[in-house]
């Protein structure tokens, strides 16, 4: 307990007190710096996240916002590899997930962060249809007696980046 100034009177009273004991002024608590904190922080994320939405500084680059969803599209032919991989990774993250979960005999624990893909690598799978196999290591399948194993996994994806063809997972890492 801290002993603070009556605003009103100037007597001291406790900071606990919900009004001044002598002339019954409300005491006015002070805000905690965590409090303080905290709002800021999420006062700048709303700012940042409202500037990447209406139009974050572009200086980095000579062409139109409109314009760049038309060139990364043309960048991509059906035999660039690492065009196609890129743009179908994050799409594969989210459509095989529930896949590889399947395979568990019991729980999965996923070791990526909150920003990682699941897939850290990709090669052709049928070039000539364009699907694309991904690969990654970021779960673990719990074994019978209740301890987690590392896992390689891969997921077969066709070239709508939606249509999931065949899912496959080992002990394991990939390797660096």
């Amino acid at each position: 307990m801290a002993l603070i100034q009556c605003r009103e009177c100037g007597t001291y009273i406790s900071n606990k007190a919900a009004a001044c004991v002598k002339c019954g002024a409300p005491v006015k608590k002070p805000a905690k710096a965590r409090e303080v904190v905290g709002g800021i922080v999420v006062l700048g994320l709303i700012g940042w996240i409202a500037a990447e939405m209406f139009g974050g500084s572009s200086s980095n680059s000579s062409e139109a916002p409109a314009d760049k969803p038309a060139a990364v599209e043309q960048a991509c032919k059906s035999d660039d590899l690492q065009c196609l991989g890129d743009k179908g990774v994050v799409a594969a993250g989210v459509y095989c997930k529930d896949k590889v979960e399947r395979l568990a005999t019991h729980s999965v624990r996923w070791t990526d962060g909150t920003f990682d893909t699941k897939f850290s690598r990709f090669r052709w799978a049928d070039k000539a249809a364009g699907t694309i196999t991904y690969v990654g290591d970021k779960a673990e399948f719990q074994n019978g007696f209740g301890a987690f194993t590392p896992v390689t996994y891969e997921c077969d994806l066709a070239s709508d980046n939606k249509t999931v063809l065949a899912v496959r997972a080992h002990e394991g890492r990939l390797p660096e």
